[in-house]
């Protein structure tokens, strides 16, 4: 039996701080909310879902402990300099620019409950 994997992946984070949470990656890094929509507080929410093209970014409430060091995400973007700029400037702590490899930017930094992330760039020396 083949197992047929549809394109919308679920990638999920348990967080303590969803209020936090939700401040990053909605207004800091710009992904929209699929569920629940328009509310004026997240903080007592338990699931949140933001869009990631095909993906979701599911935001688990409850968590106790600071995240393990184990994974990260990637968020690619198209002008990095930029948008590092634009995560500095919200209060979160990132890296340097560095080339990748095959010579492709990234930036690496953790989210307010302490998750890592990165953003890149495909455009080799863009930075």
């Amino acid at each position: 039996m083949t197992l047929s994997v549809k394109p919308n992946i679920q990638i999920i984070l348990y967080v303590k701080n969803m209020a936090e949470e939700v401040h990053f990656y909605r207004d800091v890094l710009g992904l929209s909310i699929r569920y629940p929509q328009n509310l004026a507080d997240y903080s007592d929410q338990m699931w949140v879902e933001l869009e990631i093209g095909d993906a979701t970014l599911a935001l688990h409430g409850g968590a106790a402990e600071i995240p393990q060091e184990d994974h990260e995400i990637v968020f690619t973007v198209d002008d990095i300099v930029h948008a590092r700029e634009r995560i500095v400037e919200a209060g979160i702590n990132m890296r340097e620019i560095r080339p990748l490899e095959d010579g492709a930017p990234i930036a690496e930094g953790k989210d307010p409950d302490g998750h890592r992330f990165a953003i890149r760039s495909y455009k080799v020396n863009a930075f």
